[in-house]
C-alpha cells in the first residue's frame, strides 16, 4: 500500500446507517429527492445507487455541478461511473433529442453564453407528439442538485425522463443565480413533502468542526443542519483563525507543507477566495516543498481551475489548492481558507457568504485554519463566531 493511500471510497453495505438503507430501498423507478446536511452521505447515497444501476446493466447518468465534483466521484466508484457535469450532459441530451443545440442567451461579454431556457422550453413543447418516444431515457442521479436551476428539471420532465434521484442541501448554495430551493425541487419533480427523503447524521466531521460549520447555516428550515455528532472526550483541537501581520505567505507555506508531512495521508485542501489568491499559495506551498526539509518525501501538489482541470487524486494525500466556488461536495483531512478578508459580504444579504464558510467549513474531516488581515473586512468579521471555545484567534506576525 503507497504511504500516502488515504481511505477512500464507498462503504459496505453493512457499514450504512438507518437512513443511508433506508436511501438506497428506494425503489429504482419513480423520483426522488434525498435533502442532508453536509457529511451526511449524500454522495455516498447518489454513488450507490448508481453503483446499484450500474450492476444491473441498466443505463443510468450520474450529474453533477462542476469538473472537480465529477472527478471525485469517479475517484470513489468502484469500477467505471456513467458521470457527467449537468450542462455538458444537457447540451449533448438536448441536441440527440430535439436535434438542434441548446438556445443561449447572446453575451456582449463573449466566452461563456447562459441557457436561454424559455428558449429551452419552446423547442421541446415543438416537438411533434411522437418525436421523443423513441430516445431511451437513462435513469438519473444528481448530486448537489440545489445548484441545477428549477428550468433544468421542468426541461427533463418536458423531455420525457421519468426516473430522476436528486440528492439537495438547499444551505449549501454558493451560486448567485440560477440554484434551487428544495420546496422548487419539491413541485419541479411534483412530489409531497411527505415524499422528501433526509438525512440528518454527520459522518464526516468532528464535533468541533461541526459546531464551527454550524455557526454558518442560516437557520433554513427547508435544509436544517446534521445533528452534531458526539463530542469525544476532552476536546484538545479548536478551529483556528490567525489574523496576519506583513508577509507571512512563505511562513504559512512552511507550515502546510510540514503539516503534512506529518502523516503523508494526509489530504489538505487551501481554499482560496480568487484565482490570484490560488495562485499565490500554490507557488507558496510549491516552493516551500522543496526547500523544507521533509521525513516524508515531497507532496503531491495539485491545483484546478477553469483552464486547468487534472485528474485529482482524491485517494492519496497531498495539498490541493482550489477555488472556492471548486470546492462543493469534496473532503480534506485539513482545510486552510485562505484570505478570508477577500470574501465579499453583501450587507443586504449575508447569507451568501454564511453559505459560502458552510460549506467551505464542512470540506473538514478534522482541522480548519483560517487566515486573515485584522480589521480589513468588518462585515465579514459580523459572521464570525465570536466564542473562543468554537473559533481560537491568534497573531500571526511577520
Amino acid at each position: 500500500m503507497p504511504r500516502d493511500e488515504r481511505r477512500h471510497g464507498l462503504p459496505g453495505i453493512e457499514d450504512l446507517t438507518k437512513e443511508q438503507d433506508g436511501v438506497l430501498a428506494l425503489p429504482a423507478k419513480g423520483r426522488h429527492l434525498v435533502v442532508g446536511g453536509p457529511g451526511t452521505g449524500k454522495t455516498v447515497v447518489c454513488l450507490l445507487r448508481a453503483r446499484r444501476h450500474a450492476a444491473k446493466s441498466e443505463d443510468y447518468e450520474f450529474l453533477v455541478w462542476n469538473h472537480l465534483l465529477h472527478r471525485a466521484s469517479r475517484a470513489m466508484f468502484d469500477g467505471e461511473l456513467q458521470a457527467e457535469t449537468w450542462v455538458r450532459w444537457f447540451w449533448r441530451e438536448f441536441r440527440k433529442v430535439v436535434g438542434e443545440s441548446v438556445p443561449t442567451v447572446a453575451s456582449t461579454g463573449g466566452g461563456w453564453q447562459p441557457i436561454d431556457w424559455e428558449g429551452v422550453e419552446r423547442a421541446i413543447q415543438a416537438l411533434p407528439e411522437s418525436g421523443n418516444e423513441e430516445a431511451g431515457f437513462p435513469s438519473l442521479v444528481i448530486d448537489e442538485g440545489q445548484d441545477m436551476p428549477p428550468a433544468f428539471y421542468d426541461s427533463l420532465l418536458a423531455l420525457g425522463f421519468a426516473d430522476i434521484f436528486v440528492a439537495a442541501d438547499q444551505n449549501q448554495q454558493i451560486r448567485e443565480h440560477e440554484n434551487s430551493s428544495i420546496s422548487e425541487l419539491a413541485d419541479c419533480l411534483v412530489l409531497e413533502a411527505g415524499d422528501v427523503t433526509r438525512l440528518t447524521y454527520n459522518h464526516r466531521n468532528t464535533y468541533p468542526i461541526a459546531r464551527l460549520a454550524r455557526e454558518f447555516h442560516t437557520g433554513d428550515p427547508a435544509s436544517p443542519p446534521p445533528a452534531l455528532p458526539p463530542q469525544r472526550g476532552r476536546t484538545v483541537y479548536r478551529p483556528r483563525l490567525y489574523y496576519v501581520n506583513g508577509d507571512v505567505l512563505s511562513r504559512i507555506g512552511r507550515s502546510i507543507v510540514r503539516h503534512w508531512d506529518q502523516d503523508p495521508r494526509r489530504l489538505i485542501g487551501v481554499i482560496a477566495p480568487s484565482n490570484e489568491v490560488r495562485e499565490r499559495y500554490l507557488r507558496a506551498v510549491t516552493e516551500s516543498s522543496s526547500r523544507v526539509p521533509l521525513d516524508n518525501g515531497r507532496p503531491r501538489i495539485e491545483t484546478f481551475h477553469r483552464c486547468h482541470r487534472p485528474d485529482v487524486q482524491v485517494d492519496r494525500g497531498g495539498i490541493l489548492v482550489v477555488n472556492a466556488q471548486a470546492c462543493k461536495g469534496l473532503e480534506f483531512d485539513t482545510v486552510v481558507l485562505a484570505d478570508i478578508e477577500e470574501h465579499r459580504v453583501d450587507a443586504a444579504d449575508p447569507d451568501r457568504a454564511r453559505k459560502l464558510f458552510y460549506v467551505m467549513v464542512s470540506r473538514a474531516r478534522g482541522r480548519v485554519v483560517m487566515f486573515m488581515k485584522r480589521n480589513a473586512n468588518r462585515e465579514l468579521e459580523e459572521i464570525l463566531p465570536k466564542d473562543d471555545a468554537i473559533l481560537h484567534r491568534e497573531d500571526l506576525p511577520a
